[in-house]
C-alpha cells in the first residue's frame, strides 16, 4: 500500500504547531510577492511568530561568533596575523575549548555533550544560583525544543498521562504532548493578575483529571513568559514549588528567556534556586530547566 496522509501515524497528523501555520505561510507568500515587484500597502514583512531577535535587527554578539569561527576552523589559529584578526581572549577561549574536545567541533562527543563545555555551563549555573551544579545533570541538545521532545517521549506512556500546560503557551508543549499520545491538561494565565499562576486552578485541574482516570505527571511553567513576557513573582514561584511537591509532579521550567527581561521592575530567579532555598535536596524534588543559546546569546 502506498504511503498517504491517511495511513501515516495519525498522532503526527494531529499535531498542531501554529507558529509555522497558516499565518506564516500567508506572510511568506506576501514576502515573495513583494520581491516579485507587487505593490502592497507595506514594504516588508516582520515575522513575530517565533523568538528570533536578529530578524528584528538585534545585532549578534561578536565574541560568540568569533570563538565559534576559530573552533570550527582551527587552522586559523596557526595563521600569521591571527592576533590582529581576533582579540586575545577569543583566541585563548578557542584554544581551551579545542584542547578539551576530542576531534573538534565536527566529531561525536559524549552522549550528554562535551564534558568540558558542560562543566563551563555548570559553573555558570552555580554562579547564577549560589548552589552547586553537577555537569552530569546537564544534557546538551540541538535546541531546547529537542530536550522537550526527549522529556515528553520519556514521560508519556499513553493517553492517560496528562501534563499541566499554560494557556497561552509556546505551542511546542501542546504539539509534543499530542505527538507522543498524552493529554494536555490546561491551566489559564490571566492578564488581570499579571500572568501569574493560579495555584487554586492547578489543584482543581489535577483533581478533575484524577477523577477522570488521568495521571498528572508534570507541570510546565514558562518563566519569563512566552508569549506573555512576564516574570513570575517570588511568592508565586514558591507556591508553585509547594504545589508540585505536594502533588508529586515533575516541574518543567522553561527558562529560555532568562536573559530577555522586558517587564518593568522585574528580574529573573531560577526555579532551581527557589527549590534549593525551600530546603529541598537534589534527590527530593524533581525539576528540569530548559535554557537555549538562541535566546539572549
Amino acid at each position: 500500500m502506498p504511503i498517504t496522509i491517511d495511513n501515516i501515524n495519525q498522532k503526527v497528523r494531529a499535531t498542531q504547531y501554529a507558529v509555522r501555520g497558516a499565518i506564516v505561510l500567508k506572510a511568506q507568500q506576501l514576502e515573495a510577492d513583494l520581491k516579485a515587484g507587487a505593490k502592497l500597502p507595506f514594504e516588508r514583512i516582520l515575522y513575530c511568530n517565533i523568538g528570533n531577535p536578529q530578524s528584528l535587527g538585534q545585532k549578534p554578539i561578536s565574541y560568540y561568533r568569533q570563538v565559534l569561527a576559530l573552533c570550527d576552523y582551527p587552522d586559523l589559529l596557526e595563521k600569521d596575523g591571527v592576533e590582529k584578526m581576533f582579540p586575545g581572549d577569543v583566541i585563548q577561549r578557542a584554544k581551551d575549548i579545542l584542547g578539551n574536545m576530542k576531534g573538534g567541533t565536527g566529531a561525536y562527543s559524549e552522549s550528554k555533550g562535551v564534558a568540558y563545555l558542560r562543566q563551563m555551563i555548570a559553573d555558570s549555573i552555580a554562579a547564577r544560583d549560589g548552589y552547586p551544579a553537577d555537569k552530569d545533570d546537564l544534557w546538551l541538545t540541538d535546541g531546547a525544543s529537542m530536550g522537550c521532545h526527549y522529556l515528553m517521549k520519556t514521560l508519556i506512556r499513553d493517553e492517560n498521562d496528562a501534563i499541566l500546560t499554560p494557556i497561552p503557551q509556546y505551542p511546542l508543549y501542546s504539539a509534543t504532548i499530542t505527538l507522543y499520545g498524552g493529554t494536555l491538561l490546561p491551566y489559564y494565565l490571566q492578564e488581570a493578575t499579571g500572568w501569574q499562576l493560579d495555584v487554586a486552578e492547578l489543584r482543581s485541574q489535577v483533581a478533575s483529571a484524577k477523577a477522570s482516570g488521568k495521571t498528572v505527571r508534570a507541570l510546565v511553567v514558562i518563566n519569563p513568559g512566552n508569549p506573555t513576557g512576564n516574570s513570575l513573582s517570588m511568592e508565586n514561584m514558591k507556591d508553585v514549588v509547594t504545589f508540585c511537591a505536594e502533588e508529586g509532579l515533575l516541574l518543567l521550567a522553561d527558562e529560555v528567556y532568562q536573559a530577555n527581561i522586558y517587564a518593568e521592575g522585574k528580574t529573573f530567579t531560577s526555579f532551581k534556586k527557589v527549590v534549593r532555598d525551600a530546603g529541598f535536596a537534589p534527590d527530593q524534588f524533581p525539576i528540569v530547566s530548559f535554557q537555549s543559546t538562541s535566546k539572549g546569546y
